[in-house]
């Protein structure tokens, strides 16, 4: 099939969408009116604009009058001549560039419509048809690449159906049935996900503390599925369940997703030790006349400082169970930092503040937090990049 051939069905909705163009032509040649200035969309036809508007504020000019003859005949040569050489590519934005040449046309079009005096010297022809007979053979174009893609029932020629069906119908809306193959290839590109549930591999930190914090991979699960659309299959084409869920409801499985801790590396420096001396003034008793009598009060702080660093691998993979295919796999990593004091002290406790204490109480504490509060930390870190890598596995 030609891909230029006109199709010739449906007259009246051509003549509604012939009408609505003249409509949008007639508001263009108002607002000209009213400024009385042509600007050029091609560079090339800027020697043209600027020729028009000499003569508008000039139209008695003899230079402006032979420039507007000549150079407007030279692009609506150049245009054609482009259109002719676009026609014989296979590349699909043709269709674009075909419609862009034919737009410069209609704009030159207008401007000598708006401005009487061109037409003394100029003999414009309208293009709208050829707009239109473009923007039909270009939707028919797409409509048969997306009905030959959906023939193969495979989802990725499903996804290029869809996108095929989309522009057929950008070009002309409501080109055929193209609203109802769009949901179709959309639909039956749709692959079931089940989110397995997030393995920590039994990593432990035998010597740190316990806070009673308590980290929740399902959490992270359940937010995942949440996060790319769940069950509605509106953000990528694809129904996201947890392993639980898909259990409960018996879904016949396409894609699985596994996220495993795969390393969970913890570094300590070796302690750090310095002093700090603190002093207060304090009251000790009154004098004769009752007033209050201070003294200084001196201690020194023994601070014990260690620096940890933690660096933790989260190993993710996207398999086709169905296929038997590995759709996407990966490792992300991220490491946390913090340091941690406590202190001991010899001197006189009352030259101690509140923060003092703070440290020498946090001496029979254990040192970093728990291995709950590093995994979740991790965790926030590295869900972004996992959530769109999932994603983008999807789309």
């Amino acid at each position: 099939m030609n891909p230029f051939a006109v199709n010739v069905g449906k007259e009246n909705q051509i003549m509604i969408r012939l009408m609505i163009t003249l409509s949008l032509a007639a508001v263009l040649f108002t607002a000209c009116r009213g400024t009385q200035k042509f600007q050029a969309s091609f560079t090339e036809d800027k020697p043209l604009y600027a020729a028009v508007n000499e003569l508008i504020k000039h139209p008695d000019n003899a230079k402006a009058q032979q420039d507007v003859k000549s150079l407007y005949a030279l692009s609506v040569d150049r245009h054609e001549q482009a259109i002719a050489v676009y026609r014989t590519s296979t590349d699909e934005k043709r269709w674009d560039k075909i419609l862009r040449e034919y737009e410069a046309l209609q704009q030159m079009y207008t401007s000598a419509q708006t401005v009487p005096a061109l037409l003394n010297f100029v003999q414009p022809h309208n293009y709208l048809q050829q707009l239109q007979d473009v923007r039909e053979d270009a939707a028919d174009y797409f409509y048969n690449k997306g009905t030959s893609l959906m023939a193969a029932n495979e989802r990725e020629q499903n996804l290029q159906a869809n996108e095929a069906f989309r522009r057929s119908n950008a070009y002309v809306n409501g080109y055929k049935d193209t609203r109802a193959l769009m949901a179709r290839s959309y639909e039956q590109s749709v692959v079931d996900v089940v989110v397995n549930r997030i393995d920590n591999d039994n990593l432990f930190f035998n010597t740190w503390g316990n806070t009673g914090f308590r980290y929740r991979p399902e959490d992270y699960q359940e937010s995942l599925v949440r996060e790319l659309g769940g069950r509605n299959a509106n953000i990528v084409p694809a129904r996201f369940y947890t392993d639980r869920d898909a259990s409960r409801e018996n879904i016949d499985v396409d894609w699985v997703v596994d996220v495993k801790w795969r390393s969970i590396d913890a570094n300590a420096s070796m302690p750090y030790q310095f002093n700090r001396e603190v002093s207060r003034n304090v009251e000790v008793g009154k004098d004769s006349t009752g007033k209050p009598v201070y003294k200084t009060v001196r201690a020194t702080l023994h601070i014990t400082r260690r620096t940890f660093t933690v660096n933790g691998g989260l190993d993710y993979r996207v398999n086709d169970i169905v296929n038997n295919l590995s759709i996407d796999q990966g490792l992300l990593t991220q490491n946390l930092s913090w340091d941690d004091s406590y202190a001991t002290y010899t001197g006189d406790s009352r030259a101690l503040d509140n923060n003092d204490w703070l440290l020498i109480r946090n001496r029979n504490s254990n040192f970093g937090p728990s291995k709950e509060q590093i995994l979740d930390n991790l965790m926030k870190r590295m869900y972004p990049d996992l959530r769109r890598r999932i994603e983008q596995a999807a789309s």
